[in-house]
């Protein structure tokens, strides 16, 4: 029972998770930097 069944679903599923995952430090980033400016 495999839920990957060809290696293109695992690479695209891994890219998406790259994806989100950048997207998170990407906002955490900003959302720092808003922060440093408001209070700095």
């Amino acid at each position: 029972m495999h839920t990957m069944s060809r290696p293109g679903d695992r690479i695209s599923v891994f890219l998406f998770a790259l994806f989100l995952l950048a997207l998170f430090v990407g906002a955490a980033f900003a959302a720092g930097y808003a922060l440093g400016r408001v209070l700095l």
